[in-house]
């Protein structure tokens, strides 16, 4: 395949999205940077949905119509951290290949490459070892070895998803955390999904949704302790016309940054703001949002209840467990050694 045109592009979205959320449980379990609350699956899956169901609606011939729409659903329904920064990859794509019907590796390629620039802009403080790392390297590689050598979309894809897996599996060296653990980022996990999906659409194969959801083992999770929790505030501010022009980014990530916000990851399109934040007081995010506009969404999610979910529910099951098997020593069992802490 040589180039895409609207129907495939849109066919396309649709393996990546039933990829990911087919596998959003396995990617929750990796899940434990920034903090462990378990969600990155699900999140990233939510904000693949909503961003290609707003590309499904369009009604167009041209690649760049659904190419908006679906960057534009991604930031209205992004969800976590990784959410945002995967919104903000798909808008630098889109960004790159605007004014085209149809699009051929090379646009691919250097669309990609502009995602991974864009994403890292998003972000107040970026860190190696992440979705940003991945999306980063497979990028450059893949477009590296294009213009060495030009070839075809399905090769393209090949070669960006092995770049990714390579990426995704040096990830746990860039974050201890991870590697304590023994997983790798979950953003990156998810991204690579991604790839697979489209990839496996190019080779004629895409994936479909399914209801049967992959078992998974235990959540690494349980066994991280994370000193930042306090709530993941999330908010869409509709800018008033009076900020329209005078609107300055910069001193707006770093109003919340000074306030104690972190993992901030903020971007604007047109007239609306994003902004995902980490702090023990949502409010005062939310004082800082507000002065620039009207709400559109706002979500506030305390981490540290998420968390104890997560090691709630792992002890259930536990308990859930054949007795039989417990009686085989006169030793308590745990499902990890936070759990010993918490029950002992």
């Amino acid at each position: 395949m040589d180039s895409i045109n609207v129907t495939q592009f849109v066919g396309m979205l649709r393996s990546a999205c039933a990829n990911l959320d087919n596998h959003a449980n396995e990617i929750n379990t990796l899940n434990v940077f920034p903090v462990p609350d378990g969600d990155t699956g699900s999140n990233m899956s939510m904000t693949f949905t909503n961003g290609y169901n707003e590309a499904e609606k369009v009604v167009s011939d041209s690649v760049t119509d659904v190419a908006k729409a679906f960057s534009r659903g991604l930031l209205m329904g992004a969800r976590g951290n990784s959410g945002v920064i995967t919104s903000q990859i798909f808008r630098g794509f889109y960004q790159h290949i605007e004014g085209k019907d149809t699009i051929n590796t090379q646009d691919v390629s250097l669309a990609f490459e502009n995602g991974a620039r864009v994403a890292y802009k998003a972000i107040m403080k970026p860190v190696e070892g992440t979705i940003l790392t991945v999306i980063r390297e497979a990028s450059w590689y893949a477009n590296h070895d294009y213009e060495s050598e030009p070839f075809d979309l399905e090769t393209y894809f090949n070669k960006l998803y092995t770049y990714a897996a390579e990426s995704l599996e040096r990830t746990p060296d860039y974050l201890p955390v991870l590697k304590e653990v023994g997983v790798v980022d979950s953003g990156g996990a998810g991204l690579l999904r991604i790839i697979e999906g489209m990839k496996l659409y190019i080779e004629g194969k895409p994936v479909d949704f399914t209801d049967k959801k992959q078992e998974v083992e235990a959540n690494p999770a349980l066994m991280i302790e994370n000193e930042e929790f306090g709530y993941c505030t999330e908010f869409i501010v509709k800018l008033d016309e009076n900020y329209l022009k005078s609107f300055d980014e910069n001193k707006f990530k770093q109003k919340l940054t000074d306030m104690g916000g972190e993992s901030l990851v903020c971007v604007r399109d047109d007239d609306l703001v994003k902004v995902h934040v980490h702090t023990l007081k949502p409010g005062d995010a939310l004082n800082i949002g507000q002065r620039y506009g009207e709400f559109v969404k706002l979500k506030i999610e305390n981490m540290q209840l998420q968390h104890s979910n997560i090691i709630e529910n792992a002890h259930a099951d536990y308990n859930k467990a054949d007795n039989t098997v417990k009686k085989r020593t006169q030793e308590k069992w745990y499902c990890c050694s936070c759990c010993r802490r918490r029950f002992n």
